[in-house]
């Protein structure tokens, strides 16, 4: 009786421990986008950071929040955590080199590549230094990973296609009269 009364304690100790999931995108990831720019993702349980050559200079960073199977990400304004343009994340497949989420927000789906390196951590002491040996290490990864524009030539001149820039200086004065009824 006291045997089954240890395993019993032994289940009911190990039972109501809290177990901790890792989500299965935490990690370093990396895809080639249509446009063939090159695109890297760092997701922790935190914060989503993305480093991408259509905007070479920046370092993007989205908050995160990790619910089941989804990522909620958000972006950090100012230091707040105020949640501003969310979008959740929808894991669709995974297997042990790549993960597909889906955005709840714009219906993409991004499928994602296991990285073969990791970012150091982020160095708040020497911010500055820690950006430039990042971004200076991505431009040598994305050099050599050579994405190759896939985009149909429609698609490319869909894409091309610039919003006429509206020149204030070039407008005539319109003047509106208060109409009444």
């Amino acid at each position: 009786m006291k045997y089954l009364l240890n395993i019993f304690l032994i289940f009911l100790f190990f039972g109501c421990q809290k177990s901790i999931e890792k989500h299965v995108a935490i990690g370093t990831w990396n895809r080639c986008n249509k446009d063939g720019s090159y695109i890297e993702y760092k997701i922790t349980d935190q914060y989503m950071m993305i480093l991408v050559t259509s905007r070479p200079d920046e370092i993007i960073i989205f908050g995160n929040k990790i619910l089941g199977d989804n990522l909620i990400s958000y972006q950090l304004k100012n230091g707040t955590k105020i949640l501003t343009d969310n979008d959740t994340l929808v894991t669709i497949e995974h297997s042990s080199n790549k993960v597909v989420l889906m955005s709840t927000w714009g219906f993409d789906k991004y499928e994602l590549n296991k990285a073969e390196f990791d970012y150091e951590e982020i160095d708040s002491a020497n911010l500055k230094l820690w950006k430039k040996k990042t971004l200076m290490e991505f431009h040598k990864r994305a050099e050599s990973k050579q994405c190759t524009d896939l985009r149909t030539a429609e698609e490319k001149a869909e894409d091309e296609k610039v919003t006429p820039e509206l020149k204030l200086e070039e407008l005539e004065d319109i003047r509106i009269e208060n109409i009444e009824n």
